[in-house]
């Protein structure tokens, strides 16, 4: 059999949504890297990550549009208008009508046209390969490459990639989490979860069972209840609901932002800061800001439910921000309201083929962190006292599997140690964007790297400026010894990890302030948040500190 060409990079980055861009355009602009040494490898037939895949209806982001676009690339502004003119080397792009934000909120489709222009901008589709779908990365000890194997989606054909530098960008929304319940593969109707939402989907009639009443539910229920002829929504626990509302910006205002300097940036500076301010505290529960907020949500719940059985239903579960907030922009608790909607707070035990089986006997309160479910195939499962509540449609709005850090992408470090492996259910990590016996591979949007109070994209932006200062110098070295690599030191990854945690425990996602969480790894260990600052995450990183590493100097 033929062997498969082996494709030399120094870099290539994995995934091509919001992470991989912000990196892949840091290591360009700051001149690091010019195009013909990078490459993106992305699984989907385009950019934008999450939101290229988010279809489903009403898909939009919960955080303000000024906070989700990139610092050094605003939109509106003077390079997204150049990008815009040159999107012909895009044919996507060419679709893209608008460069302003509309709303306060951005939809995802904004989003995506966003990061489409700004991969544009930086030239990115010249070292972009679509529709690959990334088996498995492997350390070369002999070589010090990286070794990658991605296949083609669409004709199966197995590209072998080598690289000296590999960055993880795939994301933590790329696997879908659905519950492991009695009977789920006997129900004979239509059933997906929300991110394999299918095109022009017809519910007139039809009676729908949509489990979850996370960030997704609060987007999609309002099309369900206008077009089904019944929903009933299954509620596990629920968190706290803040509605907002989400004006569109007038046009004075989009000319304003476009063609007046330095408005769009201070405006981005002062929401921010007013948001950073609030959300630092609202997820501290000691403070009077999470108290005030607790009780502000809990008083526009009883303002909006008159019905005291269903309030009791929507009462969340824990201290706000045990859970991840839902910030409501179309009725939320209106749509719950209407008289073909049903919220049922019992337990699931099974499914059938017409429907699903709940519990009568419990519902689900604050003591209960799991469902408790039977296992498959174990006597006396269904109980007697059980309701049955007939379904044509099967939706799983249950998120995602956010833990099981590494195990995107099967990556193979020195001794073949499998990173997801490494790591179990402790994900350690310098700086969260490199990791002991994995030499010369980095992180976006790892461990412990988020912060509720700050946007994401900020601090994407801090990541990628660090990775860039690591990967300039293993460039520099590379060039006098090929055989160069650097891993952080095991005691520093360490210190690293621990000397955060007794900050995470204070804050209001850890689990005793309410029901575990995808925050939380299985030993409710908080292995998503950074507990403090961006800027002091910016000090900490600003430069590149080589005590801090392992470096191999081998001549060849």
């Amino acid at each position: 059999m033929e062997e498969t060409r082996e494709n030399h990079r120094f870099c290539i980055i994995i995934g091509a949504g919001v992470g991989g861009l912000v990196q892949a355009a840091e290591l360009l602009r700051k001149k690091v890297l010019q195009s013909q040494d990078l490459q993106i490898l992305e699984r989907s037939s385009d950019y934008g990550g999450v939101w290229k895949a988010a279809t489903y209806p009403g898909a939009a982001c919960d955080v303000f549009s000024c906070m989700y676009q990139i610092s050094w690339h605003r939109n509106p502004g003077k390079k997204h208008a150049e990008s815009a003119q040159i999107a012909s080397s895009h044919a996507v792009a060419q679709q893209v009508t608008t460069l302003d934000w509309d709303c306060l909120f951005p939809t995802a489709s904004e989003l995506v046209n966003y990061y489409k222009l700004f991969a544009d901008h930086y030239e990115l589709p010249r070292c972009t390969k679509f529709g690959q779908n990334v088996e498995g990365a492997t350390w070369d000890e002999k070589r010090s490459l990286w070794i990658v194997t991605s296949r083609d989606g669409v004709t199966g054909q197995v590209s072998k990639w080598s690289s000296k530098v590999l960055i993880q960008a795939a994301g933590t929304y790329n696997r879908k989490s659905i519950p492991a319940i009695q009977g789920i593969e006997s129900f004979r109707g239509d059933s997906w979860h929300t991110l394999d939402w299918p095109s022009d989907y017809d519910f007139t009639g039809k009676v729908v069972a949509y489990v979850g009443t996370g960030p997704t539910s609060v987007q999609v229920l309002p099309h369900l209840q206008s077009q089904a002829a019944s929903v009933d929504v299954f509620c596990r626990s629920m968190t706290y609901c803040h509605p907002f509302s989400n004006f569109r910006y007038p046009r004075i205002v989009k000319w304003a932002f476009r063609w007046i300097p330095g408005l769009l940036a201070g405006y981005t500076y002062l929401i921010a800061s007013l948001f950073g301010l609030w959300a630092w505290f609202a997820f501290r529960p000691a403070s009077y800001v999470a108290k005030f907020t607790e009780l502000y949500c809990l008083r526009k719940l009883d303002q909006v439910v008159a019905d005291p059985v269903l309030r009791r239903k929507l009462a969340p579960t824990g201290r706000f921000g045990a859970k991840r907030p839902l910030v409501s922009l179309a009725g939320f608790f209106d749509v719950l309201q209407k008289d073909n909607v049903h919220l049922q707070n019992q337990p699931i035990v099974a499914i059938d083929a017409t429907g699903v089986i709940t519990d009568n006997r419990r519902s689900h309160n604050t003591s209960s962190t799991q469902l408790d479910r039977p296992k498959n195939g174990e006597a006396g499962a269904i109980v007697a006292e059980t309701s049955h509540i007939k379904a044509d449609v099967l939706i799983w709005g249950t998120g995602f599997k956010m833990q099981g850090w590494g195990g995107a992408v099967p990556t193979s470090g020195r001794t073949g140690v499998l990173l997801a492996e490494h790591w179990a259910e402790n994900p350690e990590t310098l700086h969260g964007t490199m990791t002991d016996m994995f030499p010369n591979l980095f992180l976006v949007n790892g461990p412990n790297t988020v912060s509720p109070w700050a946007s994401l994209i900020r601090g994407l932006e801090h990541q990628a400026m660090h990775n860039v200062q690591v990967i300039r110098h293993i460039r520099k070295q590379t060039k006098a010894f090929p055989l160069y690599y650097i891993e952080p030191k095991p005691e520093k990854v360490k210190t690293w990890t621990n000397t955060m945690q007794p900050a995470l425990d204070e804050m209001a996602t850890s689990s005793k302030y309410g029901p575990a969480f995808y925050y939380l790894s299985k030993n409710g260990r908080n292995t998503f948040f950074w507990p403090f600052s961006q800027r002091y995450f910016w000090w900490r990183t600003r430069k590149f500190n080589r005590s801090n590493f392992v470096e191999l100097v081998d001549e060849v």
